[in-house]
């Protein structure tokens, strides 16, 4: 027989307080973070459905960053040359330092393509960033004033990659356009034991950077896709505010030349290049050490507003937990909680679910929960060996 004190109404007033800001959080990480996922499922949804137009597309030079990328070159350049664009167009290389056989492949395809250059980082070059010198090298040496940027490590699987990328920038209309590129290890889909971990962190951070641009409120884009003019380049007098730093061109820069009016957002798959990963684990750490260590240099509101999101992962639990203390010996609030958890939790887990596979990123799902609440602790491991390797991100001044 069960015991009528196991169900009883007659509960500590304490036990409600708590249970109801348990839900007040549960409703301030969906206000917070629902309208962002959706927002960037919605926008993946009309750029597959909207029309490409058929002329009026700028000429354009995309300068293709290098760094001992030559084997897969071979692959990416004739991607890029053989695209279906209506309109004047050239592919700048910057070779930066490779020692592999660069200069050679790029030197065969110069024969094949007249439109094809490449150009050097010096070698001997100090006390820069060698990344920012490269990329400034391929704008100055682009006859074009719409400039798209990607990287030696890319594929263009898409044949109307530049039309996608470039539509925004038709008649002048916006001068930064913020592309989406899919990670991809070692020309396979990410699946060790820590794929799921890194797949949440590529969701959560590529949602923040997206859903914020969409908001007319663009603080950074990806290296390995994303468009500017030259004009706008130079007039910002490039990367000189950060020469000190080895890395920010696609942060620290777009945070300094987007605004609310000249940035668009482009996430057509059309639009979508793949970022090949050899070591997706090691490449996944660094990556999120610069962008820890940038991050200081960027806007401060969209990293707010996802840090009191973190928090409140935090504080519900608590406040479920001291519920559900103090309306013992009754289990009414404990099956409230079990309830409003329950249910939250899927609402949640299908809400990233369905934003991942807009993305073609791991689609995660029951996972999602426990993956969010750890995120703190895995951003605090990073932020504590960026701080042993600070002086990476720092140029060397002799």
């Amino acid at each position: 027989m069960i015991r009528p004190e196991l169900y009883s109404l007659d509960i500590a007033p304490l036990a409600w307080v708590m249970l109801a800001a348990m839900l007040l959080c549960l409703m301030l990480i969906a206000i917070l973070w629902w309208p962002r996922l959706r927002r960037v499922r919605r926008q993946v949804a009309f750029d597959d459905e909207a029309q490409l137009p058929a002329d009026g597309y700028p000429p354009v030079s995309v300068i293709v960053y290098s760094q001992a990328d030559g084997h897969n070159l071979r692959t990416l350049l004739p991607q890029i040359l053989n695209q279906d664009y209506p309109a004047p167009m050239e592919v700048i290389v910057v070779n930066d330092e490779s020692a592999d056989n660069t200069e050679t492949i790029v030197g065969e395809l110069e024969l094949q393509y007249p439109n094809l250059y490449m150009t050097f980082a010096p070698e001997r070059s100090r006390s820069l960033s060698r990344r920012k010198l490269s990329i400034t090298l391929g704008i100055k040496a682009a006859r074009y004033d719409a400039l798209l940027l990607t990287c030696g490590n890319c594929r263009v699987d898409s044949p109307l990659w530049m039309r996608s990328m470039m539509r925004s920038m038709i008649g002048g209309a916006k001068e930064v356009v913020i592309g989406y590129a899919e990670p991809w290890g070692d020309d396979a889909p990410d699946t060790d034991r820590r794929g799921r971990r890194r797949a949440f962190d590529d969701l959560w951070q590529s949602v923040r950077m997206l859903s914020s641009a969409l908001r007319h409120r663009p603080f950074m884009a990806t290296g390995y896709n994303m468009a500017y003019t030259r004009r706008l380049f130079f007039e910002h007098k490039g990367f000189s505010r950060t020469l000190n730093l080895n890395y920010g061109d696609d942060d620290i820069f777009i945070s300094e030349i987007a605004t609310r009016t000249n940035t668009a957002v482009e996430l057509s798959h059309a639009s979508r290049v793949r970022a090949l990963e050899h070591s997706p684990a090691d490449l996944h750490d660094a990556y999120r050490i610069r962008r820890d260590f940038t991050a200081r240099y960027l806007r401060r509101a969209p990293f707010r507003v996802l840090a009191f999101t973190s928090i409140l992962w935090w504080l519900w639990p608590l406040c479920a937990a001291a519920a559900i203390w103090f309306a013992l010996p009754s289990l009414v609030v404990a099956a409230a909680v079990f309830v409003l958890t329950l249910t939250f939790c899927l609402i949640h887990a299908s809400q990233w679910r369905r934003t991942a596979r807009a993305l073609s990123l791991r689609p995660l799902f029951l996972t999602v929960p426990w993956l969010a609440w750890l995120r703190p602790f895995r951003t605090l491991r990073h932020r504590l060996r960026g701080r042993r390797l600070r002086r990476s991100n720092l140029t060397q001044v002799i």
